[in-house]
């Protein structure tokens, strides 16, 4: 095929069908643009119609993005809220979608990765460990010391 430079409404067609595939947000569309070599100066523009045909919906994206990390990765809050915030969305949307949290989930995530990772002794070095992974994975620090506690409790009983 002979390499040809594309018509703005090639390079709008091929954004919808990347945006038609999965849930994107604009820095997604606009990283995505930029790799497949388009015309800068189309890019707001492509933007624009993007959004104005709900090919990309901000709030939509924050749910979806939430939902798949706290599901697939067991992310806590933090961790997901930076990653919102990196791809530069509303904080609007992004207290919205963090609202949405499985409360029941999220917590069963950090017990399941406490169990997980837990050192089999209790020495300090290893408890921060554990702490220091948890807190890496986003989770506060008051949320791990509430079901490290619970957990010990427990175990006491």
């Amino acid at each position: 095929m002979a390499n040809r430079e594309l018509s703005k409404v090639e390079w709008l067609s091929k954004a919808e069908t990347y945006c038609a595939r999965a849930e994107h947000c604009a820095a997604d569309v606009r990283r995505k643009l930029y790799e497949w070599k388009a015309p800068a100066d189309l890019f707001d523009e492509i933007e624009e119609n993007l959004y104005s045909n709900d090919f990309i919906n901000d709030s939509r994206f924050c749910n979806a993005y939430v939902h798949d990390k706290v599901e697939y990765q067991a992310w806590g809050r933090l961790k997901i809220k930076a990653g919102l915030q990196a791809l530069q969305l509303p904080e609007k949307n992004i207290r919205e979608a963090l609202d949405t949290i499985d409360e029941t989930k999220y917590f069963d995530n950090l017990h399941r990765l406490i169990e997980q990772y837990r050192p089999a002794s209790s020495d300090k070095t290893n408890g921060d460990k554990l702490l220091r992974f948890l807190l890496q994975r986003g989770f506060t620090y008051e949320d791990v010391q509430l079901i490290i506690r619970k957990k010990d409790t427990a175990a006491d009983e």
